[in-house]
């Protein structure tokens, strides 16, 4: 009898362990709730290369690791994006890199997100969180912090709570809380 009673311990001790070891930790598979029962993708495209045009003329140059397209919302995701800007005559005038985007394609509207750099044609470099470029506006504008490197001059930083621009960031407004420094400022002497 005791090798009964062994046998089965030894069972339910297998059993056990069988049990426990199928559960879901959240390690290894990953499943998304986000899209079980809710909206899906029409397409997701890797190593995406997207052009917007007006009137004949590219404006806009979109490249991203990934792109998640709603064709029907005239919306996609991106992640790892880099944009970059172009004026009339097809010269580079700046480019945007960040973690994410949300695009609007006939819109022309680009939400980015996650480390977000603009370095424009005169070198002067933009970082922040959140940016967003109206293409019928022509203009990126942010309310998050933002700090701006080389504006009007190589070493100039100037920050600010909110920012917007056109797209060379030559027609800039800082809009509350702006401190930095600045190179080379003449000062009036009250003469």
């Amino acid at each position: 009898m005791p090798t009964k009673v062994t046998n089965l311990v030894w069972i339910l001790g297998a059993l056990f362990l069988f049990a426990s070891g199928c559960g879901d930790d959240g390690a290894g598979t990953s499943r998304s709730n986000a899209t079980e029962g809710g909206l899906q993708p029409d397409q997701v495209t890797s190593n995406a290369h997207i052009y917007l045009y007006t009137g004949g003329h590219k404006t806009t140059d979109l490249l991203a690791a990934e792109i998640r397209q709603f064709t029907a919302l005239d919306s996609a995701v991106a992640t790892d994006i880099t944009v970059e800007f172009f004026d009339t005559t097809g010269e580079r005038i700046s480019t945007l890199k960040a973690d994410q985007g949300y695009i609007r394609e006939k819109q022309k509207y680009i939400a980015a997100s996650g480390s977000v750099v603009v370095i424009g044609r005169d070198s002067v470099r933009l970082e922040t969180e959140y940016l967003e470029w109206d293409g019928a506006k022509d203009s990126i504008v942010t309310d998050s912090f933002v700090t701006v490197f080389n504006f009007g001059e190589k070493g100039n930083i100037l920050m600010s709570y909110g920012f917007q621009s056109d797209p060379e960031m030559r027609d800039v407004t800082f809009k509350r809380k702006v401190s930095g420094r600045l190179k080379d400022v003449e000062r009036d002497s009250g003469q």
